[in-house]
């Protein structure tokens, strides 16, 4: 059974889903726009590589599904006036134009929260719940970053690619090899540079128009050596699956797609082993931007570029899932409160309705409490760096003076301490704790020089 036959119970169920917490107009619109008219190359992935690499077990179709609500998500924030302000998408009005801008991120936070929901209710059994909601944080706040990347112009080539598009693939085919039990960083591996292919053939029929529009192109960049990776990334996928999958319908798809877009530029005389070709996989991510604001109840409102949506999302892809229950009582309880008067009044209006700011009132506090309370690791690692360098500061400003108080100096020192102790065991970038170590050292030396 092909994935065009297999996702019809999936998409009437999640259709129905959409239409019962939406409004008619808007719900109608947005699922057309949305889940129809697409290639659906993920999704289909997912399924296809899923039969090929267990055919004796039944395919989690729904965990397909949520792999291309994640696409869809990622075009509503690509067509919106703070990224590329499109206005159009497979031959449809895009939505921030039926709609507005704000409303558009809207529906984003719905499409993604609709993947929270089936993935909590598709946990393989083998796997504990914390590494399964761990893995889906992970793979999208990569995502959130590879989008950070492109943005502002960070990265080499290979990791902009990696993070931008490979991270995607890399998710499709990370999650079916742990769903199957088989060797889950070879798939990721292999995923990642699948999506770094599919990037580079956008790129190379997109080299005129990404010149004329300042985008970052690889083949713009450096032609050369994009060629020659290239090359070098389709021999190492086709050695990575197998011929057998070439003779399915999915693998004689990408066969064409990635061999003929630029046939008269591959070398196919030239034989690599395996072992032979490697590309780096991004392992030290710069995210301290993304995360150096907090969200504040006065700027929920306010979205001045792509970085603030990403900001926002980012913080939020912790949030969603940390206390599921919780948050799944809310959103019927409070949620739909809320999107039911978004919905109803212009965005210009949001930040002056009495009733919607208390209700956002009470779910940014929700989402406070969480990060004040340390429940969300990343965020808290970076809170921690963060404390440390103000500290380290105001240390180095501090005057001496025979009036300054030790009893403040060893207070510091000890929030400081136990704030090590607490991130010790964690998997933390090594700065932070460099910077830590340095503000214990200041905070030494100083009541050495008191004591004297």
């Amino acid at each position: 059974m092909s994935w065009a036959l297999f996702k019809i119970s999936i998409y009437e169920k999640w259709k129905k889903y959409w239409y019962d917490t939406h409004p008619f107009e808007i719900a109608d619109y947005s699922w057309n726009f949305l889940f129809t008219g697409g290639k659906e190359i993920r999704s289909t992935l997912f399924y296809e590589l899923w039969r090929y690499l267990s055919p004796d077990t039944v395919v989690c179709g729904e965990l397909a599904f949520a792999m291309e609500c994640i696409h869809v998500a990622s075009l509503i924030l690509d067509d919106t006036p703070w990224m590329d302000n499109a206005d159009e998408r497979r031959g449809k009005c895009t939505l921030h134009r039926v709609f507005s801008p704000k409303k558009a991120i809207l529906l984003c936070h719905d499409v993604m929260y609709m993947v929270y929901l089936i993935w909590q209710e598709n946990k393989p059994p083998h796997i504990e719940l914390y590494a399964w909601q761990e893995f889906m944080k992970n793979k999208l706040q990569r995502l959130m970053i590879g989008q950070w990347y492109d943005l502002n112009k960070q990265g080499t080539l290979v990791e902009l690619a990696s993070l931008k598009t490979g991270i995607l693939f890399e998710f499709v085919t990370e999650t079916v090899a742990l769903c199957i039990d088989l060797d889950a960083n070879f798939w990721k591996i292999w995923g990642n540079n699948l999506g770094i292919l599919f990037q580079w053939t956008d790129d190379w029929k997109d080299r005129d128009e990404d010149i004329l529009q300042k985008n970052r192109n690889a083949f713009n960049e450096d032609y050369d050596t994009t060629l020659q990776n290239y090359m070098y990334l389709w021999k190492k996928i086709e050695i990575g699956i197998g011929r057998g999958w070439f003779e399915r319908p999915y693998g004689q798809f990408m066969k064409s797609y990635f061999t003929q877009t630029i046939q008269d530029k591959i070398d196919n005389t030239v034989s690599y082993h395996l072992h032979d070709i490697y590309v780096p996989y991004p392992m030290n991510l710069i995210t301290s931007d993304i995360l150096e604001n907090k969200i504040e109840k006065r700027h929920i409102f306010k979205i001045i570029n792509g970085n603030d949506i990403l900001k926002k999302m980012f913080i939020l892809s912790d949030h969603l899932y940390k206390k599921y229950d919780v948050y799944l009582h809310n959103y019927i309880n409070q949620y739909c409160s809320l999107k039911s008067i978004l919905w109803s009044i212009h965005e210009d209006e949001w930040s002056k309705h009495s009733e919607l700011k208390r209700i956002l009132h009470d779910i940014i506090e929700d989402i406070l409490d969480e990060v004040e309370a340390n429940n969300v690791p990343n965020l808290y690692e970076h809170e921690i760096a963060r404390i440390a360098r103000d500290a380290l500061q105001e240390l180095e400003e501090f005057e001496e003076t025979d009036d300054t108080p030790k009893l403040y100096l060893s207070d510091m020192k000890e929030i400081i301490v136990e704030a090590i102790e607490q991130i010790e065991d964690r998997d933390i970038l090594p700065e932070v704790q460099s910077i830590m170590n340095q503000v214990v050292d200041e905070i030494r030396t100083r009541e050495t020089k008191k004591d004297k």
